[in-house]
């Protein structure tokens, strides 16, 4: 951890962390000096820490030597513009998480973000055996846990409130899919958890919601902010334009890339950090669908068009 960074905790974990996306060469290789640039963009623009792994980082198809130096770099950058990271470790097995979880913290993270294995699905003992055990590898080093339908089942609010009395060192949750009435009900059974969701904690922050985990940083991370911001100071009317701007972008512009097009996750967020100024590239890891500049080309003018606040200043880089 760097010394400027303070430790992350229940009390303090919040605010908006921007997922990292990773460049890679036409071999499907680590781009170590895009990379770089990456992490040290999202200096002096309000988010409040970075992230690796999850779909938008791609870990799933990461062997364990690119792991290991996307981690390394990723952590060296963030530090380096003083900014804490949270490094993701999700595996197969608990052996293969506590494997990343040494990568980890061998380079410094200041958090682990975690989801369930997810080839099987998981029953109540298991989670808990599994929370317990990395939460045992990761020591002094907060865990938070990535709530995801990918994982075949969520956690469900009693359960979470036992491994939060079980385990001191869980501190928060990443749950993109939670209405506010779910965020409700986990903090009546673990009060003093951060609970997290992704772009619409306009809705969540209201039942007690602590911030998000987001893509759409990648376009305009400053916007993110302003609306955390507004968000925060409880000032509801200012924020609606904004987040209902977010939604339409959202909703209208990205998830219809997915629906209708059939590109993952991982590409639609590609296609919005290179209209957003980011040098990653739209090429994903094989056998998984890429986007390309077209795609990028038309988010652009459909947001210049549509919500013309959220455009980001940076020029656009070369593919």
């Amino acid at each position: 951890m760097a010394q400027n960074i303070k430790p992350l905790s229940r009390k303090n974990l919040h605010g908006v962390w921007s997922a990292l996306i990773v460049p890679w060469t036409d071999r499907d290789e680590l781009d170590a000096r895009r990379f770089k640039a990456e992490v040290r963009s999202y200096a002096g623009t309000g988010v409040h820490g970075v992230y690796t792994g999850g779909t938008t980082g791609e870990f799933y198809a990461q062997d364990d030597q690119t792991y290991e130096r996307i981690t390394r770099v990723a952590c060296e950058q963030a530090h380096d513009v003083g900014l804490p990271i949270q490094i993701g470790a999700t595996g197969l097995s608990t052996r293969t998480a506590r494997q990343r979880i040494r990568i980890a913290l061998k380079a410094g993270a200041d958090a682990i973000q975690i989801a369930l294995p997810f080839w099987l699905e998981l029953k109540d003992d298991e989670v808990k055996r599994f929370v317990r055990e990395i939460a045992d590898e990761a020591g002094k080093t907060p865990l938070v846990l990535y709530l995801t339908s990918r994982s075949k089942r969520k956690i469900e609010p009693r359960l979470l409130g036992e491994i939060a009395d079980e385990v001191p060192t869980f501190i928060g949750t990443k749950d993109t899919g939670s209405e506010p009435k779910r965020v409700k009900a986990m903090l009546r059974h673990a009060p003093d958890i951060a609970i997290f969701g992704g772009e619409d904690f306009y809705l969540r922050i209201p039942a007690g919601g602590r911030g998000g985990y987001c893509s759409i940083t990648g376009f305009n991370a400053r916007k993110v902010v302003e609306l955390y911001e507004l968000c925060v100071a409880g000032k509801r009317r200012e924020a609606k334009p904004l987040a209902e701007s977010i939604n339409r972008l959202l909703h209208e512009a990205l998830i219809p890339m997915v629906k209708d097009e059939g590109l993952w996750d991982s590409a639609v967020d590609r296609i919005q950090r290179v209209a957003g100024g980011g040098d990653v590239g739209v090429r994903c890891q094989l056998p998984y669908r890429s986007g390309t500049m077209q795609h990028v080309e038309r988010l652009l003018a459909w947001c210049r068009k549509n919500t013309p606040e959220l455009l980001p200043l940076l020029p656009v880089p070369g593919k």
